[in-house]
């Protein structure tokens, strides 16, 4: 009975030491799994980062545009408001061109008078220039 005794024990010891070099041989696994690991987050780290740095830039680019799409629509308002001034204006002149030429083919009676003379003057001294002009080229 004393050998069944040491030998169990011989057995318990032997599985002690089965375990242990299990144990150790999975720690190590363990350690260089964890180094592979270590290194693979550090590559994603340097692709995250360089994705990042890509990001901002393209944040930058966008901010950019915005702003210069900001001060193109700024332009645009102050160029459509010019535009508006500018029918107004423009009416507002039609209207001035349409009254002065109801006064001159309407003038008042005082001034239609005198435009009737100023106009036979007109007309007598077209006559006489344009004769004596003709009269000089004949003579040549």
């Amino acid at each position: 009975m004393d050998f069944l005794l040491y030998a169990s024990a011989l057995i318990a010891a032997l599985s002690l030491l089965l375990i242990a070099i299990f144990v150790v041989i999975t720690l190590k696994s363990a350690k260089q799994t964890m180094g592979d690991v270590s290194e693979t987050l550090k590559r994603v780290e340097n692709k995250i980062g360089g994705i990042t740095k890509q990001s901002e830039q393209l944040l930058e680019k966008t901010n950019q545009i915005a702003q210069d799409a900001e001060v193109k629509m700024q332009n645009f308002e102050s160029l459509s408001t010019t535009a508006k001034d500018l029918n107004k204006t423009t009416n507002y002149m039609d209207q001035s061109f349409k009254q002065i030429s109801d006064k001159v083919a309407n003038p008042p009676k005082k001034y239609s008078e005198l435009m009737q003379q100023t106009n036979a003057i007109t007309e007598v001294a077209a006559r006489l220039y344009y004769g004596f002009k003709r009269e000089q080229e004949k003579r040549r």
